[in-house]
């Protein structure tokens, strides 16, 4: 049931990387942990949203925010706890969910005997990795005898679309660590999540999202040298939501003949022959993103995929390859590929 609950609004909910104040939700982390005025001993959340605790997984170089709940609203910037699960740290087996391609995108790489903690306050709750094991949506999860954890995420664990397997790693409370105040080395990263593409207002009224546009997503790889908490954190999602934005903004700007919106998205670049006045009618392979960074900044994203265009001089089945160029928070197409499959 748990293994569900990650996946709730999937498709649309890689599309939508709220803000939800998300610097406000770090400072509060500082706070809570000691690193402000914040009580070294936090209430429990009694609603979702709110902070719960922060997780740290060593071996992967993650630190991240949990909050309590397992909505879009909080997995797009935070891991979830479930509420129906105890907290970690007490009697049960508690499940905490994230995104694959975000804060799990790597929890396939723990093996048994690495630690992951949990810090409360001042409490930090260590557990010791036992296992994992991959079920189907719907599974019952694993229940431990004592403190036990449950990190719930999709599998596989770089998919962008809809899949009906959860990957499971099962962790047993070893010991809990005390302190008048908080490790400064439990205290999240936090980057930019804000990106764009230049579209003018009429273009985005188009709808320039996966709700508004059919395109079967597969998988989104890390290229370069980045960094590995930003590659697990919500910013690489970020990054392809505006992507997406850019890519099906060019093909609405050539399919309508506007040049001019073509040339905000497209700086510079000439409208490929085949997509002036085409629409896509299929795509016929999923379509998938490569984000290339070095540490954490994105510096360039490439989208392939095969569609079937319609209209148009040459209408037909095509290879596409799309590059975009990252200028600090905007994201701009700088080549579009078009190649009979």
């Amino acid at each position: 049931m748990w293994g569900a609950l990650g996946v709730l609004g999937y498709r649309l909910g890689w599309q939508i990387h709220s803000t939800h104040g998300q610097d406000t939700l770090l400072r509060s982390a500082k706070n809570s942990l000691g690193h402000g005025k914040g009580s070294c001993a936090p209430t429990a959340p009694d609603r979702d949203g709110q902070l719960a605790g922060v997780l740290s997984m060593p071996k992967l170089a993650v630190t991240a925010p949990v909050e309590q709940g397992t909505d879009d609203a909080e997995l797009n910037v935070a891991i979830g706890h479930a509420d129906s699960t105890p907290f970690p740290g007490t009697a049960g087996t508690s499940v905490l969910l994230a995104h694959d391609v975000s804060y799990f995108g790597h929890i396939d790489q723990l093996a048994p005997g690495d630690l992951v903690e949990y810090e409360v306050g001042c409490t930090t709750d260590v557990f010791k990795v036992t296992g994992h094991t991959i079920v189907k949506a719907g599974d019952p999860v694993p229940q431990a005898a004592g403190n036990g954890l449950v990190l719930d995420t999709c599998w596989p664990t770089n998919a962008l679309w809809y899949t009906p397997n959860r990957y499971l790693v099962e962790a047993q409370e070893t010991s809990v660590k005390s302190s008048k105040k908080a490790s400064a080395n439990h205290v999240p990263e936090s980057w930019p999540t804000n990106y764009t593409t230049p579209a003018p207002a009429d273009l985005v009224a188009q709808g320039l999202t996966l709700s508004t546009n059919t395109a079967p997503m597969g998988t989104l790889q890390l290229r370069g040298t980045p960094d590995s908490a930003w590659g697990q954190s919500p910013a690489p999602l970020a990054v392809e939501n505006a992507a997406l934005a850019a890519y099906f903004g060019g093909l609405h700007a050539a399919g309508g003949h506007r040049s001019d919106w073509w040339n905000d998205v497209a700086p510079g670049l000439p409208m490929p022959p085949a997509l002036s006045g085409a629409s896509v009618t299929a795509h016929d392979a999923p379509l998938d993103v490569t984000i290339t960074a070095v540490g954490s900044k994105p510096t360039s994203v490439t989208l392939t995929t095969v569609v079937g265009l319609s209209g148009g001089a040459a209408p037909g089945t095509y290879d596409e390859t799309v590059t975009e160029a990252i200028h600090g928070l905007s994201v701009v197409i700088t080549d579009w590929e078009v190649s009979h499959g």
